[in-house]
């Protein structure tokens, strides 16, 4: 049939032309599942640098214990720090976790931490890196970017359903909707189904 022909192209070229999308959203669909296990926007590295005692730190002459002069300088102190890390915008919170270990928070929740131990004169803190290619993806599949991203990314919902639809439509015989393919889309209708009553279950 002449329809069956006209489909068969437009499936071809929606395909093609849907592989650079579908690759997005195939990257950052895996990546963003396992968030609980990793940052899957930037690869951490923990690292501790020597930065040198408050007094030296601040440039100030004091014979009282690092600790004691953290304390009575910490705004000065935590800007220092700020400033050698290069940290962007200002800490959340700053708050001491003991007589020597400074604890300064960036960002949400307690993903970005940086500890000064005085005593010390070291720097805890971890550096982070933007993950090559699975960042960009994620920004695109999260929608961060809003505007006109949101009506590319329901075009390609629509593509999909398109794809999926006319697949179905073109095979016929025993590998179409009354052979295999039937079972194989009853299974991929069910799928979703069963696994959503069984998580909800628990």
């Amino acid at each position: 049939m002449k329809w069956r022909r006209t489909l068969f192209v437009l499936h071809r070229d929606v395909g093609f032309f849907c592989l650079g999308l579908t690759l997005v959203y195939a990257i950052s669909g895996v990546a963003v599942n396992h968030r609980e296990h990793w940052d899957y926007n930037h690869a951490i590295e923990d690292r501790v640098s020597g930065i040198g005692d408050p007094a030296s730190l601040l440039d100030l002459q004091s014979d009282a214990a690092p600790g004691v002069v953290a304390r009575q300088h910490q705004q000065s102190l935590v800007a220092a720090i700020h400033e050698r890390i290069g940290r962007n915008g200002a800490a959340r919170k700053v708050f001491w976790r003991g007589p020597n270990r400074l604890s300064i928070f960036y960002g949400d929740e307690d993903r970005d931490v940086v500890d000064y131990l005085p005593d010390r004169g070291i720097l805890e803190h971890q550096v982070k890196e933007p993950r090559w290619l699975i960042r960009q993806t994620n920004f695109l599949h999260l929608n961060e970017g809003r505007s006109l991203w949101t009506y590319v990314a329901d075009a390609f919902a629509v593509l999909l359903a398109f794809l999926a639809i006319s697949g179905v439509i073109m095979t016929r015989g025993r590998k179409g909707l009354r052979g295999r393919g039937g079972v194989l889309a009853a299974l991929g209708i069910l799928l979703p189904l069963i696994s959503y009553l069984l998580l909800t279950a628990l």
